[in-house]
């Protein structure tokens, strides 16, 4: 079995890697469903500071890209023996929440993240699968509708990899005129997906950075 470089992987580092994931979703799931408690989500926190270390799982290669994105369920007879070389604890986060919530289920958005320039923002949200059918989805129009555009994609993505203020921002390539970027970013700050800080530099507050992730992640086809 070798990881994703190639380099081989021996039976006791794989081990230790699939016991931290168990405890660290362990952790992420023990207050579901709700929201992450006020210190769950933190950003500019050091990055010296003790900080759980995930492992990962490795799959073998072979795998098409849908293996590990759905429930590795109802698949043809072609797939078998694909689908048998794929880790019984593939699907751990899922697994933990069939656990802990009955049918309906519920759904969460969850991440553990370190930014280019070394900020941590870890954050955990849950619903129930009633409570968002019976919930009224306008509501999150505006923030949905903040990031329909490429160039403000773009600009979060930016902002997320350090480049802060609306000059900076302007100067990329791309990205329009100056006029335009502060249009633009007037609408991810309505949205609620970035803020102005001091010295007019633009930041994505701490607990918007997952939820940011994980829509662009669910977009994904």
């Amino acid at each position: 079995m070798s990881d994703e470089s190639g380099a081989p992987v021996e039976e006791g580092g794989l081990a230790a890697r699939v016991a931290a994931l168990e405890a660290a979703v362990e952790r992420l799931l023990t207050a579901l469903p709700g929201a992450a408690s006020p210190d769950a989500a933190s950003l500019g926190a050091s990055p010296d500071a003790p900080r759980p270390r995930l492992g990962r799982v490795v799959v073998p290669q072979g795998q098409g890209q849908g293996q590990g994105q759905g429930q590795g369920q109802g698949q043809g007879q072609g797939q078998g023996d694909a689908a048998a070389a794929v880790p019984s604890d593939l699907f751990w986060a899922l697994e933990g929440v069939r656990e802990r919530v009955a049918a309906p289920g519920a759904v969460m958005i969850v991440g553990d993240v370190t930014l280019p320039d070394g900020r941590t923002a870890g954050w955990q949200l849950g619903a129930a699968t009633a409570d968002l059918l019976d919930d009224d989805w306008d509501v999150v129009a505006e923030a949905l509708a903040a990031l329909g555009h490429p160039v403000r994609l773009r600009l979060v993505r930016e902002v997320l990899r350090g480049v802060g203020t609306a000059r900076e921002l302007s100067e990329l390539e791309g990205m329009g005129t100056t006029g335009q970027v502060y249009h633009h970013l007037r609408l991810l700050v309505a949205g609620g997906w970035l803020r102005v800080r001091g010295g007019g530099r633009y930041e994505v507050p701490a607990e918007r950075v997952v939820p940011l992730m994980t829509t662009v992640l669910g977009g994904r086809r």
